[in-house]
């Protein structure tokens, strides 16, 4: 910078002003004249200065003979005190001349100061002058005295406006040469330059900073003052100075490059004032560049041969009887602590560059740093006679702790001890991962931070480092500093034969701190910027030493500063970074495996801080062995002499594997807890995903043991092999060799499984977010595919999750809590999961008991049995005292869950619903009947128990022949809607024969005409003989008729007579013509023949149901005691409408929770809500693996045809479709906005939740602006949307066969706009389910975006707030037809989950929380932010922490209610709205009663 600029330096050490004619007379002559002189001009200055007299001297001659005697008499020895201070006294007042001067300032001063200041500022060098016999209290004196001239002199230099650039010069040099003369020598304890030396040099930078804005200095100045430090540099002030100066000039320059919106380096106001605020931009520019370099390499300061290589050294090395080398001094013990001080400065700046907020302060930044102890040994002094029989310019190697001597046996015991390095003090700051700020997304690249400081770091960092045969090379390109390649520095060279040696950590804080600061550089990568190879190529090999964890070569400090600034190492896509996983691995192990460290921490950073990291580390290689495989890692040692070490990929599976199973073992922090928890499930999940896409079914001879994990992970085995590649040193086989069992999902399966479950019992209960994130890994858990499933281990976990629960509920009154029983919900959710996805473990009895033993205890507070030898309570007999409502209502949604839809899921109407889709139009449609509800519903409607409504419809569906007894019922219960169709039946199907055939005839006999003879006999009513019988006087008592005969009645008896023969012919004739028809009639004759009765077509089925079911009984009808509790069986009151519209708004209310998630896609500087959705219009705008990871997440469906979740309340669980409905009408060649929830979106469910996924594009954000619009213009519902939207038609659904038909047409609304009351008119159809009321709208609205980045520090700038808009699913609306604008949802209620595609084919999570408010629940697993995940898991697993932070909203939420309890309460709701108040007669009667046809 200055080559072609000459040094003063020489001019300045060899200058002759402070010289005075009184020097060339005998001392006391010079003493005599000086001591009267100087007093009576000192008493007359002070009358003059009393009176306001003029100063008695009036010519140029006068002056100048009094300032040769002030000269000579401020260099006097020091017990003249008095006459040094009136001197001192006297110039002070005179150099106010400068400023305003006072009336005792002589007036040839007055008329031109400048000549007259530049003499003074000569002759007061001499006050500055050390005096060696002086003691210590008049050295204190001197150093007064000095601080009076130095104010003096700030004074002038800050209040002037006279000073001419002569002055300004001679000020500088006044100045350097002060420094020089008091800083230059060895520091000596209680000497002048140990009492000036930090005010002394901070005049310095300040007067030259003052300069550089208003006189700028020469080249030559500059490049004198650049010379001179060098000889300062054992003096901690100077660097404490250096760095005041550039952190100041570094906050100043910063503002200027990058604006006011860039981070700041706040420094102190002190240190701010520094800089004149009128100094220009090129000014501060040009200074700080000069500064930055005032004291060439920083890096010398860890090498007491260059910093001692000086005159003034020499000289002392050469008088002194105690030293034997000059880089043996005293003073060199503190460079530790000065070189440690230097590096953490450029740290700050690195930091300042790199956009890392942070704030300087004097007090813990450099006074509060690092403190290198001073209780070491005695002082090293050398024998008398070995001083000089060594050379003075002997170079001696401190950093080994060992001094060579000669003849002497007490040489050993002189040897400079190694400067020991105690922990820092308490007011340094402690460091955390958690408050560190990301990098500014402005900040410059990497290469220019590097250019800046990268030599200075690079050297830094191989401090007193042994260097490797392969890298001891010696190069002859030097550029600033180029430690490293320098042979003649000892701390970095060694004799690579040597084997024997160690690393010097003597100063491993210094090294540590530059360590840090180069991890930060690289880890500010900004996707697709380059690094120039030599920087990578001394990176990786500083990183290598800095990762060496053999005994005597590790570095504690070093590298727990590397661990815990390379947490982005492995993720921000360096290129070449995978070679150094093997020496990161060993570290981890080193770290992560142990619960207490093995080696010396740096001490701002806590141990757990540090686990964190590693964490961090860890989670960014767990992809790596099964995403590279067999690739090979080149090995760092290699060179052409030694041979090529190889380790692929896939050798480090195991080690991986083993290292985060012991990690989560020894783990005690909960956020590390939960981090390394999120690793499990991703490595559980890739394998397994890995062997099912490899088709490998590999059975392991043995299940994992309850106890096999805890007691592997107690074992911490070493190994004390080494060879020449570094890959087998000690470290790498650390851990001992692990059973095959890991290298397969089924065994890896079965340990993380073991090992979750084994830790949740044994610690993680009592901790909220830990025991949420071990009850989400299981979920997770229970979902991955292993073939051939673990069955053991399944059932193992299902009692492990049981136990769990007990232990909560069983534990006493004051521990439980609404934390308490969010575990245990949650445990209950993670059951319910296990039991659906492995049906099979119910029909193991054990299983089945353990199970419902549990759901007993969730219900009802106590089981029937704790022990097997207890006697059971019954049901009847227990008191319900749940844990808490929320526990109640949880188990009952297992036990709903286990008699439901384990086995049966999904049911055959597919996974997007688990209601059935019959309701009373579709049913109506086929019934013989052509009623709909709306004109008087043929259904009856019972509420049971309260929570139960059954619509019955006694007429026989048009699909069934048979006329039996049949009823259909539409129940609605807690979880869900099902139909059911029943017939009362009095013989088996199987029998293929009608109902008819039972009672129909069965036939007679064809008649025979042939009956044989045929007799003609005269019945008789008594024998023959009778006629024969006498008759006797009794047989005569009655009359004959003939004697009763009279004249009056013969003539009426005649008629009788006559009437008797005529009906006798008559009689006769009418016999024989009915025997004739008789003949012709055919057999048998109809109209005699017994028949059956006929078959009863018309049923009231409605109450042979309730009877047959038992509902129906006088008991069920009573009114309880309490009389807000209606009866268990309660008629429902359908005459009116309003029942039809309150059971559609019940159907509105679904059984599943549901979740959304938005998808958006941002390109490089991308800010705008309009640039972001139009990305995803194009499929040639995306990357490939978008539409990948697209698929990934669920299956498209389309929102006409979708009866469950579609992302908007207005298009959810209904089925709608059009006339002309045709698949070629989807949009094609689109980067996945055909999902935007208009036509399709994507869907994934299960037992428990179903999710939409979303693509918002321009057209849903054109809709969205345009509701906006018409709300606040409160425009007619038809007109908000007159946009070509496709016109869509709203029909029933159909399911089970049955065929809807086609309706009218209606515009269908967008998921991106609220909802609306659809209106039905003419020959428009109707939307037969209104959607969630408010009543039923509990619990958070949470917003989930996965945002895709293709420039990762994008992720900064997301308008995370103006995408709102399009990411309204409905919930968050007020449902009136008054709401005018959309609701802003809270911030603390947005997640964004950003992912980016690395190079090597991995992707980068980033998961951004926007929380304002206090939560006690973290983040969900299993991403967890900054982890590396393959392209074969990232969907799943994007999908799984979706789910789970809606999960734990939900768990957190006060207001939040389960779905099936929000439908009971609306059931209950309708069943207090419309039951019908009957008594027991009025009951009956109602069931005999025809309903409307």
């Amino acid at each position: 910078m200055y080559s072609e600029w000459a040094s003063l330096q020489e001019e300045i050490q060899c200058d002759k002003g402070n010289q005075s004619v009184l020097h060339k007379f005998p001392a006391q002559v010079g003493r005599d004249v000086a001591c009267s002189v100087v007093r009576h001009i000192s008493g007359n200055l002070s009358i003059a200065a009393a009176n306001d007299e003029p100063s008695s001297l009036q010519d140029d001659k006068d002056i100048k003979w009094t300032m040769e005697v002030l000269c000579y008499g401020l260099g006097l020895p020091l017990n003249e005190h008095d006459t040094i201070n009136d001197c001192v006294k006297v110039y002070c007042e005179w150099l106010t001349a400068l400023i305003v001067p006072r009336p005792c300032v002589p007036r040839p001063i007055v008329d031109d100061p400048n000549p007259y200041a530049q003499d003074m500022l000569h002759h007061l060098l001499n006050l500055f002058k050390p005096r060696p016999a002086a003691g210590v209290d008049l050295v204190k004196r001197q150093a007064l005295l000095c601080h009076r001239v130095l104010r003096a002199i700030e004074g002038v230099a800050k209040e002037s406006n006279i000073l001419t650039r002569a002055t300004w010069e001679a000020l500088l040099k006044f100045l350097l040469a002060a420094n020089d003369s008091l800083l230059s020598p060895p520091t000596e304890k209680d000497d002048i330059g140990d009492h000036l030396c930090e005010r002394v040099l901070s005049v310095l930078f300040g007067i030259w900073m003052l300069a550089c804005s208003k006189c700028f200095p020469s080249p030559s100045l500059w490049k004198t003052f650049r010379n001179m430090c060098q000889f300062w540099r054992h003096h901690e002030a100077l660097v404490i100075q250096w760095h005041k100066i550039n952190h100041a000039l570094t906050s100043r320059i910063i503002r200027m490059m990058y604006g006011p919106d860039y981070p700041e380096l706040l420094v102190g106001e002190e240190d701010s004032q520094v800089i004149p605020p009128d100094t220009s931009n090129e000014c501060i520019t040009q200074s700080w560049f000069r500064f930055l370099h005032i004291i060439q390499n920083p890096v010398d300061l860890c090498r007491p041969n260059i910093i001692s290589n000086t005159q003034r050294f020499l000289q002392y090395a050469l008088a002194s009887e105690a030293v034997i080398d000059p880089s043996h001094h005293e003073c060199l013990l503190k460079l530790p602590i000065i070189f440690f001080k230097a590096m953490r400065g450029i740290s700050v700046m690195v930091n300042a560059f790199l956009g890392v907020p942070q704030s300087v302060k004097e007090e813990n930044l450099m006074a509060a740093g690092l403190i290198i102890s001073t209780a070491l040994s005695a002082s090293p002094s050398t024998p008398p006679g070995q001083r000089k029989t060594n050379k003075p310019n002997l170079p001696m190697s401190v950093l080994t702790g060992t001094l060579t001597s000669k003849g002497s046996s007490k040489g050993s015991q002189n040897a400079i001890p190694k400067t020991a390095t105690p922990p820092v003090s308490s007011s340094m700051g402690r460091l955390s991962l958690g408050s560190r700020f990301p990098f500014a997304p402005t900040r410059p690249s990497c290469n220019s931070v590097l250019h800046l400081f990268g030599a200075w770091l690079f050297d830094a960092s191989l401090a007193g480092v042994k260097l490797h045969a392969a890298h001891a090379t010696k190069h002859k390109n030097q550029r600033r500093t180029s430690s490293f390649i320098e042979s003649k520095h000892s701390s970095t060279s060694a004799d690579p034969s040597d084997t024997s040696l160690t690393s010097d950590n003597t100063y491993e804080a210094g090294r540590a701190e530059a360590c840090g600061a180069l991890c930060r550089i690289f880890c500010a990568h900004k996707t697709r910027e380059d690094i120039l190879p030599v920087y990578y190529s001394r990176f990786y090999l500083i990183m290598y030493y800095g990762l060496q964890t053999e005994e005597g070569l590790i570095s504690g400090q070093v590298l727990s500063n590397i661990l815990f600034n390379s947490c982005d190492l492995l993720r921000v896509d360096l290129a070449g970074v995978q070679i150094l996983v093997p020496y990161i691995l060993n570290a981890l192990e080193l770290v992560l495996t142990k619960t207490q460290p093995d080696f010396k921490l740096c001490e701002q950073i806590p141990y757990v801080e540090l686990r964190k990291a590693c964490v961090h580390l860890l989670l960014s290689m767990l992809c790596l062995p099964l995403h590279f495989k067999d690739l090979e890692i080149k090995d760092i040692l290699s060179s052409p002499e030694t041979p090529d070490h190889c380790l692929s990929f896939i050798s480090l599976k195991t080690r991986i594997f083993d290292l985060l199973q012991k990690a989560l073992f020894n783990e005690t922090d909960s956020g590390n807890t939960q981090m390394l928890l999120g690793g499990l499930m991703l490595v559980v999940q890739d394998l397994a995903t890995c062997e099912e896409a490899e088709q490998l079914t590999l059975q392991p001879q043995q299940d994992v043991s309850d106890g096999d994990v805890q007691a592997d992970m107690s074992q911490t085995s070493t190994s004390t092999s080494s060879g020449e590649s570094s890959y087998h040193d000690a470290s790498y086989h650390r851990l001992q060799s692990q059973p095959r069992d890991l290298d397969t999902a089924y065994g890896l399966f079965g340990h993380a499984t073991s090992l979750v479950c084994t830790r949740l019992m044994a610690s993680w209960k009592s901790e909220l977010n830990t025991a949420l994130a071990a009850m989400e890994l299981l979920a997770g858990l229970a979902k991955v595919c292993i073939k051939p499933p673990n069955a053991m281990m399944c059932k193992r976990t299902v009692k492990w999750i049981c136990d769990f629960i007990v232990f909560q509920c069983s534990r006493p009154a004051p521990s439980h809590s609404r934390d308490l029983h969010s575990m245990i919900v949650a445990a209950f959710k993670c059951l319910q999961l296990w039991l659906v996805e492995h049906s099979s473990l119910l029909y193991d009895k054990e299983c089945l008991h353990n199970v419902l033993e549990v759901v007993e205890l969730g219900i009802s507070g106590s089981k029937s049995q704790n022990r097997a030898s207890d006697p059971p309570k019954f049901k009847g007999d227990k008191q319900l005292m749940p844990a808490s409502m929320r526990v109640k209502d949880a188990a009952e949604a297992v036990l709903t869950c286990i008699i439901d839809q384990v086995g049966a899921f999904p049911p055959p109407c597919g996974p997007e619903s688990l209601f059935s889709l019959l309701d009373e139009r579709s049913l109506l449609k086929y019934a013989k009947g052509s009623a709909l509800p709306e004109h008087g519903s043929p259904f009856r409607y019972f509420a049971i128990d309260n929570s139960i409504i059954i619509g019955l419809l006694e007429q026989p569906l048009g699909n069934v022949e048979d006329p039996l007894p049949m009823v259909t019922s539409l129940i609605r219960g807690p979880f869900g809607r099902h139909a059911w169709t029943m017939q009362l039946r009095h013989s088996p199907r199987a029998q293929k024969i009608s109902s008819q055939a039972h009672l129909s005839d069965p036939g007679r006999p064809i008649p025979n005409g042939d009956v044989g003879i045929h007799h003609n006999v005269q019945h008789r009513y008594f024998p023959e003989s009778v006629d024969r019988i006498p008759l006797t006087l009794a047989d005569k008592s009655i009359p004959p008729m003939e004697c009763l005969v009279t004249d009056s009645n013969k003539e009426e008896l005649d008629h009788l007579k006559t009437l008797i023969e005529q009906q006798i012919v008559f009689e006769g004739d009418v016999s024989n013509q009915a025997k004739i028809a008789r003949e012709k009639t055919p057999f048998p004759d109809p109209q005699t023949e017994c028949k059956p009765p006929r078959i009863s077509h018309d049923y009231q089925t409605a109450r042979l149901f309730l009877s047959h079911y038992g509902f129906l009984s006088l008991e069920a009808l009573k009114e309880p005691s309490n009389s807000s509790v209606p009866p268990a069986l309660v008629k429902l009151d359908n005459s009116s409408g309003g029942l039809c519209a309150d059971l559609e708004a019940l159907d509105g209310v679904p059984s599943r929770d549901n979740d959304t998630v938005h998808i958006f896609y941002a390109k490089p500087g991308q800010k705008t809500p309009q640039e972001i959705l139009s990305n995803v219009t194009t499929q040639s705008r995306v990357q490939p693996q978008f539409l990948e990871f697209l698929h990934s997440l669920g299956w498209p469906v389309d929102v006409r045809r979708h009866a469950g979740w579609t992302g908007h309340i207005s298009t959810s669980w209904r089925i709608m479709e059009t006339e002309d409905f045709d698949d070629d009408d989807y949009q094609t060649g689109t980067g996945g906005s055909v999902y935007d929830g208009r036509q399709q979106v994507l869907y994934w469910a299960d037992v428990s939740s179903e999710m939409a996924f979303v693509v918002p594009s321009p057209e849903t954000f054109k809709l969205r602006l345009l509701s906006v619009v018409s709300d606040t213009d409160k425009s007619p519902t038809s007109d908000r949307f007159s946009m070509n939207e496709p016109h869509i038609q709203l029909t029933k659904p159909k399911s089970l066969g049955l065929e809807a038909e086609k309706g009218g047409r209606q515009d269908r609304e967008s998921p991106g706009s609220p909802p609306e009351a659809a209106v039905a008119s003419g020959n428009q159809a109707r939307i037969r389910r209104l959607g969630r009321q408010p009543t039923s709208m509990f619990g958070p609205d949470t917003k989930v975006f996965a945002v895709w980045l293709e420039n990762f520090e994008d992720h900064e700038n997301f308008p995370t707030g103006d995408l709102l808009s399009v990411a309204s699913t409905g919930q968050d609306q007020q449902c009136s037809s008054s709401s005018s604008s959309v609701q802003k949802v809270p911030e603390k209620d947005i997640f964004v989950l950003f992912i980016h595609a690395l190079q090597n084919g991995l992707f980068r999570i980033h998961l951004q929380l926007q929380d304002k408010g206090h939560t006690k629940m973290s983040m969900a697993i299993p991403l967890v932010d900054g982890m590396l995940v393959s392209r074969r898991t990232l969907g799943t697993l994007v999908r799984q922490t979706a789910i789970n932070i809606c999960r734990r909203k939900r768990l957190e939420s006060e207001s939040y209610q389960p779905p099936h309890v929000r439908r009971k309460l609306k059931i209950q709701e309708v069943v207090n709205k419309y039951r019908s108040s009957l008594t027991e007669a009025e009951f009956y009667t109602t069931l005999f009663q025809d309903m409307p046809k």
